[in-house]
């Protein structure tokens, strides 16, 4: 297990305001992507949680590094096929909700 999944297994989230088997869903699936986009964001989101994890950057540096793969998701999404479309609007959800509202709100 990578140190970025500990230490969200790590946390503690008595709202449930994290689900955190969706979060690694999220990195691994995007990860392994058939979409070379999709999956050098899936990348920069599994180095940003170790970094995070590690201490390496503070909370404000990783929001806005995942705001900015957000946001570059949102735009690519706009030239990718219907099916890689559809896998990119799920990054951006689950950008939005897992890591921005759930992972963020518990650091």
């Amino acid at each position: 297990m990578g140190s970025w999944e500990a230490f969200i297994d790590n946390l503690k989230d008595e709202a449930g305001k994290l689900s955190k088997d969706e979060l690694k869903g999220l990195v691994k699936g995007a990860k392994s992507d058939s979409e070379d986009f999709i999956k050098r964001q899936g990348r920069k989101i599994e180095r940003y949680l170790n970094q995070l994890a590690g201490g390496k950057i503070t909370k404000d540096q990783f929001e806005s590094y995942i705001t900015d793969i957000r946001d570059l998701t949102t735009m690519e999404a706009l030239k990718l096929s219907v099916e890689a479309k559809a896998r990119a609007q799920r990054l951006i959800i689950g950008l939005c909700n897992l890591l921005i509202e759930g992972l963020l709100g518990l650091l």
